[in-house]
């Protein structure tokens, strides 16, 4: 998540950007369900995934029907969610989030990230960042790893962030290792139900 923060921090200028590196890195969506995002599907409290835009090719339904379901707005998204609607105030319901999802990757975010060339949007030529670009997909692995950490291994918070079919799914293509704080801090809740158990 450092590494997510440290990535989204370098587009002050776009919050844009922010709020595609945010979905990514904090929700888990998809590129094709990023690009797919019309500001109808957004409410208070979710965000509803009703449809993939691929870079090449039609608009078509999210890749299963499982995939098409919502996702709650956490504070990470929100901020930059609502910043950029601030700036869109004359859109519909029917209006992309994102307009062309391909451009901003290669003319914007590329540029910032790995320097050396313009960003068609600010006309500045970054210098190279310290963050390494691992792609949108490596967003959505790690918001379903991190949440998976900060859950103590609750398999079905993260199944449903990625919304799959099966819990298996997530856990043998999304999950990393647990990291050995994780582990210790699944025990002690562990540890705690025993002694609420003892104590009754």
């Amino acid at each position: 998540m450092e590494e997510a923060e440290n990535l989204i921090s370098l587009f002050i200028d776009h919050v844009d950007a922010q709020l595609v590196l945010a979905l990514s890195c904090f929700l888990g969506l998809g590129p094709a369900e990023i690009a797919g995002l019309q500001w109808g599907d957004v409410d208070r409290d979710w965000i509803h995934i009703r449809r993939n835009k691929p870079a090449h090719g039609e608009v078509g339904p999210p890749k299963t029907k499982e995939r098409m379901a919502p996702v709650p707005i956490i504070d990470h998204v929100r901020v930059p969610l609502e910043l950029w609607r601030r700036k869109c105030e004359n859109t519909n319901g029917e209006d992309w989030l994102i307009a062309d999802l391909p451009n901003m990757l290669n003319r914007v975010i590329l540029p910032h990230v790995k320097g050396g060339k313009e960003c068609l949007r600010c006309g500045k030529t970054p210098k190279p960042s310290k963050v390494q670009w691992k792609g949108l997909y490596a967003g959505r692995r790690g918001a379903v790893t991190a949440v998976m950490e900060a859950t103590n291994g609750n398999v079905h918070v993260t199944q449903r962030l990625a919304r799959h079919k099966s819990a298996i799914t997530t856990l043998n293509v999304y999950k990393k290792q647990i990291t050995p704080d994780a582990f210790k801090a699944g025990m002690n809740l562990f540890q705690k139900a025993l002694s609420k158990g003892e104590g009754q």
